[in-house]
């Protein structure tokens, strides 16, 4: 399939600035996209004027708040397209689903769901709570897909190779869950976990029956992207 290259290179170069946190010079840029200065002042001149990104004080460029509006409105429609998924896990497993991305160093839930022949006792788990990645299996799913690295702590590196992180009561005491990573190869490239949660004890959890309903669910979201 053939491609424009204007366009191309204009989307390359959101993606380079986006992970330059100190942000980048034209020349620099230019040197990234292997094209000419004023081929690089003239696709920064359009994201500007799109307010995709912005000038500094300091002459290098950074993100700019179109950024931000284009990333709140995907992560609407990301957590709108999962949310049915979600909702059959919570009914499938009969326990609390969720999906949670991370957000600097912590985990966030984006979309949550109760069975819907919920008993007398749930959890109290809504969208928008948040934790350390470190506590919790969503985080740790999370932090498992990262290379490994020295500093990792046992729990991460058993989640590892497990290829599954469990949580007990870190989060919420007397809830214990299972959850697993997206995968860092997602269309979407962000670090996000699906799992459930449920009242109980570590041994209350029946991995066997849960995680192929948590990774059956994973598959379908990925599928949405």
């Amino acid at each position: 399939m053939s491609t424009l290259q204007t366009l191309d290179r204009g989307l390359e170069a959101i993606e380079i600035i986006s992970q330059r946190t100190g942000g980048i010079s034209p020349a620099a840029l230019a040197d990234e996209l292997g094209v000419h200065r004023a081929g690089a002042y003239r696709i920064l001149a359009t994201l500007e004027q799109r307010h995709l990104v912005a000038k500094g004080t300091d002459g290098r460029y950074r993100l700019g708040s179109g950024a931000l509006v284009v990333a709140g409105r995907f992560m609407s429609q990301y957590r709108a397209s999962a949310q049915p998924v979600v909702q059959e896990l919570a009914d499938r497993s009969g326990c609390t689903a969720f999906v949670a991305i991370a957000d600097r160093t912590e985990s966030i839930a984006i979309a949550v769901a109760e069975p819907s022949a919920r008993g007398p006792i749930g959890i109290s788990y809504q969208v928008g709570a948040r934790h350390p990645l470190e506590q919790g299996a969503d985080g740790l799913a999370i932090l498992a897909q990262r290379p490994a690295r020295d500093g990792d702590s046992e729990s991460v590196r058993s989640t590892r190779a497990q290829g599954y992180a469990i949580s007990d009561g870190e989060v919420q005491p007397g809830a214990v869950g299972v959850a697993v990573g997206m995968g860092r190869g997602a269309s979407t490239d962000v670090e996000a976990s699906i799992g459930v949660i449920r009242l109980g004890l570590p041994g209350d959890l029946d991995i066997e029956r849960l995680l192929p309903l948590v990774q059956d669910a994973r598959a379908a979201v990925a599928r949405l992207y």
